[in-house]
């Protein structure tokens, strides 16, 4: 006997292919049979007017830690996502030690009353199965944290000792399943490495057969140098390489878009394997320190606001800000305070740095470098600095998928504060709304194949994102007439609407458009 049969239902399998109609059963927590099914169930669903298909793979997300605060991961589930990579832009939960170990750890206490206490990958994986998760969750090891660990903040190469560390740290985490590595070239202190060091990194993940992620360098004034770094690393380690949430920064570098899709589809061509995603919204998020520039980040935090309060360094900061975006461009009007940690601040979240400025009577500028000092510089921001149009022509490629670069929260509790990106919320639901449903941009088939078989196969992802008998049964049934995301910058705290069931390895995680509360996710760990 099944456990459960959904008949009637218009299938989408995955893989691009056109829909057909027919039923799915699962017993325990895969997928059994497809198409006429004459088997008895415990439960029958009818779908008749409703889409099913893979559930959604998130390969871009940040619930590290969010999934030990908020392990139901309420955001992901209800647009549909089933399964998130995490560790990405160079960030990663573990192997972390020393420095970095020390920062993380005081850092959740304080702020979330978290205890921390791992190192290694697989001791971080027995926390999360421990706790219970809401979806299937893998893990990249993060440049930037491995950097931290064995070095600190330093602005300089590593010793011999030191890269042998971050190596190290490479080959444990990979042999406990992780999926590859990603950096972050544009935060501290992976912004302080050579592309040398980065190739030897990537040469270790190249041996246990993984994929090279990157936050590049640059995502607008230095955007096209950036991609071609981050070609050549491809090409010089020989491994998989996914440029993250691709974009072009600033109107001045819009126009960069077709020499920067010239160079992937070239290095294509030459034999790189090269690919990208991206999140359907025009703004993006990040710490409010990335104004600055990068040789205020050199010795972390403390390094930081050290310069902060040094009068003469604050000049000579402004004068650099405002070379690179003059004042007619209006720049810090453009920024977003999303979240701040201090009671004392919160006022200004949901406002630009400019009108938040105004407010305390203050300069922009002095406002913005006390900001970043009261706080610690934990100040999280949204720019508005992209392009539609060059966002309709990266979903048009093949090689771009979809992605939401954004950790799960919640409507309430501890994860529900301050205004954060409507991608946390939204990012699925989006794309078939605005951009199938609407705009007509991207046939459903091609949609959904970008948000599950096509991120399984880039990742490696065992038995999931395709409708297929032996597969795990993650699955989402949803109303095309009525799937939409809810949320947006002001006001973001709203799940989608119009996805009616989620399955995750079998368990009904939504059911009527309602959460159940059933965690049902794993550690997911590459073989």
């Amino acid at each position: 006997m099944l456990d459960i049969v959904i008949e009637n239902a218009e299938i989408y399998d995955g893989v691009g292919k056109p829909p057909f109609r027919g039923a799915v059963g699962i017993r325990a927590d895969k997928i059994i049979s497809i198409g006429d099914i004459a088997e008895e169930a415990k439960k029958t669903i009818d779908a008749t007017g409703l889409i099913l298909c893979p559930g959604f793979i998130d390969i871009h997300s940040h619930s590290d830690y969010h999934l030990l605060i908020n392990p139901n991961a309420d955001s992901k589930i209800t647009q549909g996502v089933t399964t998130e990579i995490g560790g990405n832009c160079g960030y990663a939960a573990a192997p972390v030690w020393g420095e970095a170990k020390k920062r993380r750890e005081a850092e959740y206490f304080k702020h979330y009353k978290l205890k921390l206490g791992w190192k290694r990958l697989s001791e971080y994986f027995d926390r999360l199965e421990n706790k219970g998760m809401g979806v299937n969750y893998g893990q990249l090891i993060g440049h930037n944290t491995l950097r931290t660990s064995a070095m600190g903040g330093a602005k300089r190469a590593p010793t011999k000792k030191e890269l042998s560390q971050m190596i190290t740290g490479i080959e444990e985490g990979m042999s406990e399943g992780a999926f590859g590595v990603s950096t972050g070239l544009i935060y501290p202190p992976a912004c302080f490495s050579k592309t040398s060091e980065i190739v030897e990194l990537a040469k270790v993940c190249k041996r246990f057969e993984g994929i090279f992620t990157f936050h590049m360098r640059s995502e607008s004034d230095r955007l096209v140098e950036a991609v071609k770094e981050a070609i050549k690393i491809g090409k010089h380690a020989n491994i998989p390489i996914q440029i993250s949430h691709i974009k072009t920064s600033g109107q001045r570098n819009w126009g960069k878009i077709d020499a920067v899709l010239d160079l992937i589809e070239q290095s294509q061509k030459e034999g790189v394997d090269v690919a990208a995603d991206r999140y359907p919204y025009i703004a993006s998020q990040t710490g409010l320190m990335q104004v600055l520039p990068e040789w205020t980040f050199e010795g972390g935090i403390k390094g930081l606001v050290k310069r902060l309060r040094d009068t003469k360094m604050r000049e000579k900061i402004k004068k650099e800000v405002m070379k690179i975006h003059p004042p007619e461009e209006n720049y810090l009007n453009k920024v977003l305070i999303m979240e701040l940690m201090s009671k004392k601040n919160k006022k200004f979240e949901g406002l630009t740095v400019q009108k938040a400025a105004e407010i305390a009577r203050r300069d922009p500028f002095e406002f913005l470098f006390d900001l970043l000092i009261e706080e610690e510089a934990a100040v999280s921001a949204i720019y508005f600095t992209m392009s539609e149009e060059n966002l309709r022509k990266f979903f048009l490629k093949d090689y771009v998928f979809v992605a939401s670069d954004s950790g799960c929260r919640s409507i309430k509790g501890p994860l529900a504060k301050g205004k954060p990106h409507p991608r946390i919320f939204g990012t699925f639901p989006r794309v078939i709304r605005k951009y199938v449903r609407e705009e007509k941009l991207l046939d459903l088939s091609k949609a959904i194949y970008k948000m599950t078989w096509q991120p399984a196969e880039r990742f490696k992802i065992e038995k999931r994102g395709k409708i297929a008998e032996g597969f795990y049964a993650d699955l989402v049934l949803f109303d095309f007439d009525k799937i939409s995301d809810r949320s947006d910058f002001l006001d973001p705290f709203h799940y989608a609407e119009g996805i009616e069931y989620v399955w995750v390895n079998g368990v009904c995680a939504v059911e009527k458009g309602k959460l159940t509360g059933r965690r049902a996710g794993h550690a997911l760990k590459k073989m």
